[in-house]
């Protein structure tokens, strides 16, 4: 059974609250703070970061302690810039059997969709009465255009047996091309109560507007061998986000390039330097663009942490409310191994955005850092969120956390979600799984694989990897003493 996530933190009732109450609330928040600023001072790394970092928790404190009040301030600072993406209208979700009984479930379809949606940066989504509008022209697809979208989305729902069918596409009105569609099935229960057409909804967002997800694939792919130089801001954050990812040397050096221009030309952008931080996150996972020491041996790119945190905090002090935004800075926070100041940015993260999959990459490093349950849940929330589009990241949560627990055949399993025949890592975790369901030959074949693939590779090296990603030192001696039946040098 999949374990339920409860992604959405509780929020203080500013209203209800007596001042003694609110009182109390403001002081153990800045009491926490000021109880890990030692804590701080090693994330940060350097006076500077430090009063950097200090500055931005602090202006965090004051920005939560105003919301809703009529002078409420905020850390945006004058001149703020935003890419803004492409256009996206969500026409109503049709009922072409004119059942009865689902026609709440459209229009709550409709509403879902078309709400988490907004909920993703650089969409820019057209209000739902306007885009109902396209439906009175003679022609809805023409009329969309001429409106200046970019992405249109429909969908139609039918009855199936006792339940339905939902089913969304997106169009490419440029180049009048269906680039995604998907199928959503809700149960008699579902319809009744309406709850499964709120999943639906926010599952369809999931997939169209998420990094990555149709639309932003559909994007890169327009740019992926455009010269960096000629992409605008929002080109730039979409190729600095998913061609840093994809594992091509290439890729990643053309993100760095983009990236780092478009933070000296747009100073003001809190996109571009979220997006700079992500390639960085990716250069230190994957060390592409570094020298051949740096990029062999993972301990000797770690001072990449500190310009991570750098970037990642310029951003958030520009917009602080932002999805997108809050998502780097809180990865930004991962890197320096610090639980609870990490797990207050995660809930700060799905609190402005629950539904982004991307998510899965913060309760990924939240399981690595001891928390498993909590990180695991918001992992396969973001994998059953992204359907297809699942990062083969995110199964290390679940798969690490059953391994952590002997639970070695449903691990094993787990990592074969994540299995890739060319990468390293994967022949490294069944190498230090296999031994334990009594598959040595087999973990044996895994190490040979691996060498292949990284002729140096030790134990040692494997050692360092999982340190960066803050496992327990308990966690890696049990992995060592597995990769030494298997056969790693050590």
């Amino acid at each position: 059974m999949e374990t339920p996530v409860n992604d959405t933190p509780k929020l203080d009732d500013a209203d209800s609250a007596s001042f003694s109450d609110r009182a109390r609330q403001r002081l153990r928040k800045i009491g926490a703070v000021i109880a890990s600023i030692a804590a701080v001072g090693a994330v940060v790394g350097g006076l500077s970061g430090y009063w950097n970092f200090w500055k931005t928790v602090k202006t965090d404190l004051l920005h939560e302690s105003q919301v809703g009040g009529k002078s409420a301030k905020t850390a945006i600072s004058s001149g703020l810039i935003v890419s803004k993406g492409p256009s996206v209208a969500v026409l109503p979700v049709a009922n072409p059997a004119s059942a009865t009984a689902l026609e709440p479930v459209a229009g709550t379809i409709t509403q879902q969709l078309a709400s988490s949606l907004g909920k993703f940066s650089t969409l820019r989504v057209m209000p739902r009465a306007t885009a109902a509008n396209f439906l009175k022209q003679d022609d809805t697809v023409e009329a969309a255009r001429k409106a200046g979208v970019d992405y249109l989305v429909t969908g139609e729902i039918h009855p199936l047996g006792e339940g339905a069918r939902a089913s969304i596409q997106v169009a490419d009105l440029h180049t009048g091309t269906e680039i995604w569609s998907k199928s959503f099935d809700a149960s008699a229960e579902g319809v009744r109560t309406e709850t499964d057409a709120y999943e639906i909804g926010d599952a369809a967002a999931a997939q169209i507007g998420a990094y990555p997800g149709a639309i932003s694939i559909a994007d890169y792919k327009k740019i992926q061998s455009k010269p960096v130089a000629e992409l605008n801001s929002y080109q730039c954050i979409i190729y600095a986000v998913i061609g840093s990812a994809i594992g091509s040397s290439s890729a990643g050096l053309r993100a760095l390039e983009c990236s780092k221009r478009l933070t000296e030309d747009e100073p003001n952008n809190a996109l571009a330097w979220a997006a700079r931080s992500s390639v960085l996150l990716s250069q230190r996972f994957l060390g592409f663009g570094l020298a051949p020491d740096q990029a062999q041996h993972v301990e000797k790119r770690l001072y990449l942490n500190e310009e991570i945190i750098r970037t990642a905090t310029r951003a958030i002090e520009l917009a602080p409310d932002d999805a997108f935004v809050r998502r780097l800075f809180a990865l930004a926070i991962g890197t320096k191994c610090q639980i609870d100041l990490f797990r207050r940015e995660v809930q700060k993260a799905l609190a402005l955005n629950s539904n982004d999959p991307s998510l899965g990459g913060l309760g990924i490093n939240l399981a690595f850092m001891g928390d498993w349950d909590e990180g695991s849940a918001i992992a396969e929330k973001a994998i059953r969120l992204a359907g297809s589009n699942s990062s083969y990241l995110w199964w290390y949560g679940p798969a690490k956390r059953h391994w952590w627990r002997g639970e070695y055949q449903q691990a094993l399993e787990d990592f074969r979600h994540a299995y890739l025949e060319g990468f390293w890592l994967s022949h490294l975790d069944a190498a230090y799984t296999l031994p334990f369901l009594g598959r040595l030959d087999d973990a044996k074949t895994e190490v040979t694989k691996l060498l292949k693939l990284r002729q140096d590779f030790t134990i040692r090296e494997a050692d360092a990897y999982y340190r960066m990603y803050c496992f327990s030192p308990e966690y890696i001696e049990k992995m060592n003493d597995a990769l030494r039946q298997a056969g790693l040098p050590e």
